[in-house]
């Protein structure tokens, strides 16, 4: 029976957020609909309103799953609790990105908000300059951060079992794992461990994603000048055991730096498939030669056979294709001009310095040239894709499940932009690592919210976009009794939600 490898993709269509032709309101008189009217503003010294409602799914879930008293108990930096804990550091930083923070001062915006402190439960929260000396404390003690990821990877391994047993037997069938590195430009000149990649003074950090959820395995901080593979085999030995308790069947992928005899190795080990892009050994374009012609299938893109797929539809309606204005206009200045024109595809069984079969995917392109006018002889390249995945999953399967890897970019940027986990505050290494992770662990609450809480589509949303849904929710805390009650606006237009999504983590 041949495998299926679903990939959850993101969803571009966005339902339910117009308002119904017959609720729109209309101007009671004419002229502009934007009337910009006198308004005047008060102070209301009494009321606690925080615009971050959100914090409380937040805290629901930390409380649910214990996160404090993990990293409690896996991390000891501090001689005297006076009176802050390890988990109040590292969950002070965490909530600090969670909610928008760029930097570990931003933490102040939660420090100086009594209704954000009463939704956490603190009478006080570290201040930022404290929140440094932590780091640094960290780096000082760097024998503390394989505790700070045991922490992190129980509450993942703690998520995973209660969506199993939620979902019964409709069990994630394929667990994907992403692996690469990316280059963090620094301007710090006195950061530790820092190196050259290309002439940029850089970290370059090793990112191990899941696809589908955008969940993050592991991330660990390397100077600039190492290869991108570099030490990932190691990592792998200690995440694939992990996922491998997720369920079913791991496919582990990477870019073409990672087609690498120890990392086939590590996945070996672990029992699971792995689809690297395969590099251009001297040897490979010989091989290429040596194929027969007939061996050659046509391939095309999923984006082409989604094309016809829907041309097929009775309900099909043809509309004229828009001009290229870039090729007009590079042809009219008689540039170069090079053009995918058609794809082939075959395999070739090998074997590994190790005695190990395993698939050589072979992808050849025909290139079209112009330059004024088609020249005389085209260009074939040739991709290669390394693989262990079975024979009853085809090439074409092959290749497309190969290159969706770079969904992963998308969950790099993100981390950037949307988390600000590149940000590397500290001058010392390992006190940056330790950031690292706990920008792991602020991007893993959104993803661990969404799928224990929120419609399925919300963990492929981007940050901008998770926040201004369910974190950016305007709030009243009120302590009434024994209780602390949290009274959203019904103007939010996500508030029902919101109130579900707390209701269904709260313990």
């Amino acid at each position: 029976m041949k495998p299926t490898i679903e990939v959850r993709r993101a969803s571009h269509v966005n339902a339910g957020t117009a308002v119904p032709k017959n609720e729109l309101a209309w101007p009671e008189i004419g002229g502009r609909v934007s009337r910009l009217p006198r308004t005047h503003v008060e102070v209301d010294e009494r009321s606690e309103v925080t615009p971050y409602g959100g914090l409380a799914i937040a805290t629901a879930f930390l409380r649910r799953f214990k996160v404090a008293d993990r990293i409690d108990r896996h991390v000891q930096v501090l001689l005297v609790h006076l009176p802050y804990h390890e988990s109040d550091h590292v969950l002070a930083q965490v909530l600090n990105l969670y909610v928008g923070g760029t930097c570990i001062e931003d933490v102040a915006n939660l420090q100086h908000s009594e209704a954000a402190r009463r939704i956490i439960g603190a009478c006080r929260i570290p201040d930022p300059t404290t929140a440094g000396d932590f780091l640094r404390r960290l780096h000082e003690k760097a024998y503390q951060l394989p505790g700070l990821r045991c922490a992190v990877d129980e509450v993942q391994a703690e998520v995973w079992r209660r969506l199993r047993r939620d979902r019964g037997r409709h069990a994630e069938a394929w667990s994907i794992v992403d692996v690469d590195g990316h280059v963090k430009p620094l301007y710090g000149v006195q950061k530790e461990g820092a190196d050259f990649y290309k002439s940029t003074w850089c970290y370059q950090p090793l990112l191990v994603s899941l696809a589908g959820t955008g969940e993050c395995l592991a991330i660990r901080n390397r100077p600039g000048n190492v290869r991108s593979s570099d030490g990932a085999a190691g990592v792998l030995d200690q995440v694939l055991p992990r996922v491998r308790a997720r369920g079913g069947r791991i496919l582990v992928r990477g870019d073409s730096d990672f087609d690498r005899s120890d990392l086939r190795a590590a996945c070996d080990r672990a029992g699971a498939y792995f689809a690297f892009v395969g590099r251009e050994f001297p040897d490979r374009p010989k091989l290429v030669e040596t194929i027969h012609e007939a061996a050659w299938k046509p391939f095309r893109t999923r984006d082409h056979r989604a094309r016809v797929e829907r041309r097929a539809q009775p309900s099909y309606a043809s509309r004229r294709k828009k001009r290229n204005r870039r090729r007009q206009r590079a042809r009219a200045r008689n540039f170069m001009e090079k053009q995918l024109i058609k794809q082939w595809v075959t395999e070739v069984a090998q074997i590994d310095a190790d005695g190990k079969p395993y698939r050589l995917v072979i992808r050849r392109q025909l290139i079209e040239h112009h330059q004024g006018q088609r020249l005389l002889f085209d260009e074939y390249r040739y991709r290669y894709i390394v693989t262990s995945l079975p024979a009853s999953v085809s090439t074409q399967d092959v290749v497309d499940l190969t290159y969706e890897r770079c969904d992963q970019e998308n969950v790099i940027e993100q981390l950037g932009s949307g988390l600000a986990a590149w940000r590397m505050p500290v001058a010392e290494f390992d006190g940056n690592s330790a950031w690292l992770e706990i920008a792991r662990l602020a991007w893993n609450l959104g993803k661990w919210i969404a799928l224990l809480a929120l419609p399925g589509e919300v963990v492929r949303w981007e940050w901008k976009r998770f926040r201004q849904a369910f974190v950016y929710a305007a709030a009243s805390v009120i302590r009434r009794s024994r209780q602390l009650v949290l009274r959203f606006s019904a103007a939010h237009r996500w508030h029902q939600l919101l109130v579900a999504a707390h209701q269904q983590l709260q313990v």
